[in-house]
């Protein structure tokens, strides 16, 4: 256990590599430099080229000067690791910026050696915001500037680590006069004090690929108590053992294992990610234990006197317009369009209402009386007006919303001043809602073709949500099975269209994400029509154009 370890007669090696790029497994380490520390001075130094697994980008070899060359014959990345963690045996590590440092020397020494560098680990950038918050940068150079140490930095690792060995040599008095005398002391006001058990936890993300896709982080007995998504599933979850500040009750610190599911598409995985957590309703992750239900708005244009009503059904007969996601919202609506427009808000039949006394009317607030006296086209007039605000032709609308908020500002009516400012947001989050239902609706049967040169998604969507999920290889797209199925698979969702299917709350869920998607993404999409053969033949020739199969096997299904 190194926290125990005295800042004035302790162990510490600092250390500094250069890299081909910032994502440790993908990019290589290209050199190590690292310098020990004994009763506050410098004693021994220790640096060694590393042999990288990729070539080196111009741009590093510009900014390091480490040229191909230089490395032909250096040692392996595990053989260069080893040697560096048999240096720092019995000291604690420290960096500057540690999360890039040790992201890289973890992952490494995972492989070669079974497990992470021990904790805790300092970080001279931390220390440096904890101790000048005057300083407005805290790179490397400009501490070592401020401290006026004698070595520069220049982007090689063994002078950056000596640079950083000076700066932490400097820190020192600075950290005793405040009554810090430990490395743990020290971590603690890193704000990093308790990351050994995270670290202890990095091997658990070891075997995870470099792509995108989806993770989940399983607790005690098995149970899911996170799920989460990245573009890069290692840099992500292993970004999880990097807390800055850790807490006990996060899902890296509870997580006993962690499983991933690998995708091609950015959509599927955003799906997918929804769809686990729709399952699981893990405990770490927000929004999934009040799933949003859809709300309708509707108005029963059979009835000669309809009113504007909010349900969470949606009705066969009328028009029902929606889903929303805002009860609110769609509440707030219904009522200032029917103030607005003189609609009924008594749902009374026209006999009940005449008949029965209510109380509305007691209220003085039932216009029923006088609406029916004014007669059935009148009223169809006032009905017509509010569909085409749902509709989306809301501008006069709003208008005469802005124009009331203001004229109750100036008047210091600030209570219907509210009122109305609450119904312009209300109108803008129901008039997205209805927009976003209407797209959906205009999809009808259609597919999102995704993918690269080696694997392909097609996400089939019916009125805006996921039917279903094709994952294929160019192997599977050359066979003529494959046609056969999307065929089947299209047959069904066409069906599963004219059925009119309800919409719940997982696929108004995923409506958001898909509409949001295409807005942000434009991916490719395929309309299928009555034709559903050649809705399959433009899908196979989009999905062939992919992998970058020849333009005269587009239409061969049999093409290797």
């Amino acid at each position: 256990m190194l926290a125990p370890t005295p800042l004035a007669t302790g162990s510490f090696v600092t250390v500094d590599i250069e890299t081909t790029g910032c994502r440790p497994g993908t990019s290589s380490i290209l050199e190590i430099g690292a310098a020990r520390i004994q009763h506050g001075a410098i004693v021994d130094t220790f640096t060694t080229l590393v042999r990288p697994t990729e070539p080196i980008p111009a741009v590093v070899e510009r900014l390091t000067g480490i040229t191909e060359t230089m490395v032909s014959r250096a040692p392996s990345v595990s053989d260069a690791v080893s040697r560096f963690a048999a240096f720092t045996e019995d000291a604690v590590i420290v960096a500057h910026n540690h999360r890039f440092d040790l992201g890289f020397l973890d992952f490494e020494a995972e492989r070669a050696l079974g497990a992470p560098f021990p904790r805790p680990v300092l970080d001279t950038l931390c220390l440096a915001r904890r101790l000048h918050p005057e300083i407005t940068r805290n790179n490397l150079r400009e501490l070592a500037r401020f401290y006026d140490v004698s070595t520069v930095p220049n982007h090689r690792a063994l002078p950056d680590a000596l640079a950083t060995a000076e700066i932490l040599l400097c820190m020192l008095p600075e950290l005793q006069a405040e009554g810090i005398v430990t490395a743990g002391d020290t971590a603690r006001l890193c704000g990093i004090a308790e990351c050994s058990d995270l670290a202890a936890k990095l091997p658990l993300a070891t075997h995870m690929p470099p792509g995108p896709g989806v993770y989940l982080f399983r607790g005690e007995y098995g149970s899911v108590i996170y799920v989460g998504r990245a573009r890069d599933l290692r840099s992500k979850v292993r970004s999880h053992f990097y807390a800055a500040d850790v807490v006990t009750d996060s899902p890296a610190a509870l997580a006993e294992s962690v499983e991933h599911i690998e995708c091609v598409s950015q959509l599927d995985a955003e799906i997918l990610e929804a769809r686990l957590r729709y399952r699981y309703r893990p405990d770490f992750n927000r929004n999934t234990t009040n799933p949003r239900i859809p709300i309708f708005i509707h108005l029963d244009t059979a009835s000669p006197y309809p009113t504007v009503q909010v349900t969470k059904r949606r009705y066969r007969t009328g028009e029902t317009l929606g889903p929303l996601t805002s009860q609110w919202a769609a509440t707030t609506v219904a009522d200032t369009l029917s103030r607005v427009y003189g609609l009924r808000q008594c749902r009374r039949t026209v006999a009940d209402c005449r008949a029965h006394r209510c109380r509305l009317r007691e209220q003085g607030r039932c216009d029923g009386p006088t609406l029916f006296s004014e007669g059935v086209e009148a009223y169809r007039v006032r009905v017509d007006r509010c569909l085409q605000v749902l509709r989306g032709d809301d501008a006069y609308f709003r208008t005469h919303l802005q124009t009331m908020r203001d004229r109750s500002a100036r008047g210091e009516e600030y209570e219907q001043a509210a009122y109305y400012r609450d119904a312009l947001r209300a109108l803008d989050r129901t008039s997205a809602g209805l927009a976003m239902a209407s797209r959906a609706r205009g999809l009808g049967v259609s597919v999102v073709i995704e993918g690269t040169t080696e694997a392909v998604t097609l996400s089939i969507l019916v009125n805006g949500w996921r039917f279903t999920t094709l994952r294929l290889s160019a192997t599977e797209i050359a066979q003529k099975a494959t046609r056969a199925t999307l065929d089947r698979t299209l047959q069904r969702a066409v069906q599963r269209t004219s059925a009119n299917p309800p919409i719940t709350p997982k696929r108004l869920e995923e409506m958001a994400i898909i509409d949001a998607y295409r807005q942000q993404h434009a991916p490719l999409i395929v309309q299928v029509g009555d034709d559903i053969p050649a809705a399959v033949s433009e899908i196979m020739s989009a999905t062939r154009r992919l992998f970058r199969i020849p333009r005269r096997h587009h239409g061969d299904v049999s093409a290797g």
